[in-house]
């Protein structure tokens, strides 16, 4: 079989490509145009944009909680604390729910478990808050700055930090008890 292009043909098909490169590059500046121009920043103001790293300060946050109250990570200065990256349509985040508060109920003197919501309605976390049965300090990240400020690639995605706001372990998916046993004696929260 041979295949017979002429010249125009040719020509034609080379128009058509440069135009759809064309539509193509002007659809993604067009719909990701801003998305693009915040690149790496935070809806945090005065706050620097960080990429939180293993052996590093904690990025500083404030978030409002389930409940209205106005929590800021500097409070738990000497305490562990996990922050755990979660939301209700997640069913791994569904099923370690119970066990963070657990933990978090047997060691609440020597540490917290903030669980931040990405991305979702008061309305909608209360509910799952309510099914669950959960006291956890539910933090609201509506507009997942902080999730941005973490550098969340999957949920639920949980950072354990030292006493001294130093982040320890960064561990993406569900925890099973054996891990967050683990993790809590490394930095410091002992049964």
């Amino acid at each position: 079989m041979t295949l017979n292009i002429s010249r125009q043909n040719l020509q034609l098909i080379g128009a058509g490509l440069l135009i759809g490169v064309g539509i193509g590059v002007l659809f993604i500046f067009g719909v990701f145009g801003d998305g693009l121009s915040n690149w790496g920043k935070n809806d945090l103001e005065g706050i620097p944009p960080q990429v939180p790293e293993l052996g590093s300060s904690a990025p500083t946050f404030e978030l409002i909680s389930l409940s209205g109250e106005q929590i800021r990570l500097e409070q738990y200065k000497g305490q562990a604390v996990l922050i755990n990256f979660w939301a209700t349509w997640c069913g791994p985040c569904r099923l370690e729910m119970p066990l963070l508060q657990e933990y978090q109920a047997e060691y609440d003197s020597e540490m917290v478990v903030l669980a931040v919501n990405v991305g979702e309605s008061p309305q909608d976390v209360q509910g799952f808050v309510d099914e669950m049965g959960l006291d956890l300090t539910v933090l609201l990240d509506e507009t997942n700055s902080v999730e941005g400020l973490y550098q969340v690639r999957g949920l639920p995605s949980t950072f354990f930090i030292r006493k001294d706001g130093i982040i320890q372990f960064l561990h993406i998916g569900m925890l099973t008890e054996g891990q967050l046993i683990g993790y809590l004696d490394e930095i410091g929260v002992t049964e």
